[in-house]
């Protein structure tokens, strides 16, 4: 119950702040940030009833933000049965990592171009932050700074429309991330990070689009890694359930 008043508290204190952003956006970005989280996780029901219930809004408003999602491609609307959090399959998840390593390329290409010190400065921070996470352990954090890191040099691009279509392939490729236990899939450490933020700094524009696509590409090969041992897990489990 207190969570519940809490996410209508939180709806309407936007709608106070926010008066030039429907409702239908807002509760958007409310449910947005329940499937990315993991709050809401990959195959399960949406009672739109539920949904509306908690946020304080209309059913309207609710349909309106799951069409909006589901043309991210982080839900899924079945006639007769609703909306579910999308179960992209692998291959999928695969494709969009390799359109996500080209585009990031580009803008780490971009950044280079157009870098200024105060974005230095921010790509600096986030990494001696993400550094200090590494030392303590801290894999959620270390996680963040990572998403925050990509983030800024996309912003340092300069191109809004390229930030907007990173901004998608980012939320489907966390969602399929999101059926695993670990977001971080392997060795902590940010040493290719830093690479970049080297040839960025230097005004290396191609340098910098070849670290970064490496850098995504590495990032894609060790995920499929773990879904293949993870896929195997699953077997052995379901094989030893059925023997018993």
């Amino acid at each position: 119950m207190q969570n519940s008043q809490a996410e209508k508290q939180s709806v309407t204190s936007s709608l106070n702040v926010l008066r030039n952003v429907s409702i239908s956006e807002l509760v958007y970005q409310q449910v947005h940030e329940k499937i990315l989280s993991g709050e809401l996780l990959p195959g399960e029901h949406m009672n739109e009833n539920r949904l509306a219930a908690s946020l304080g809004v209309s059913r309207a408003s609710v349909r309106e933000a799951l069409r909006q999602l589901e043309k991210d491609g982080l839900i899924e609307i079945t006639k007769n049965k609703g909306p579910f959090v999308r179960d992209m399959p692998p291959e999928e998840a695969w494709e969009l990592y390799d359109i996500r390593a080209c585009l990031e390329a580009l803008a780490a290409e971009l950044a280079a171009k157009n870098r200024t010190e105060n974005d230095l400065n921010l790509l600096a921070q986030c990494l001696e932050n993400m550094d200090r996470a590494i030392d303590r352990g801290d894999e959620a954090a270390i996680f963040e700074y990572a998403v925050n890191f990509h983030r800024i040099v996309a912003a340092m691009s300069g191109s809004q429309n390229l930030v907007e279509m990173l901004k998608g392939v980012w939320g489907q490729i966390v969602l399929f991330r999101r059926k695993f236990s670990r977001l971080g899939l392997g060795e902590p450490g940010n040493i290719e990070e830093k690479r970049v933020l080297s040839a960025i700094r230097d005004r290396k524009a191609e340098e910098a689009a070849a670290l970064m696509r490496a850098h995504v590409l590495g990032g894609k090969e060790g995920l499929m890694r773990h879904a293949q041992e993870h896929a195997a897990t699953s077997g052995r489990k379901a094989a030893a359930n059925g023997r018993k």
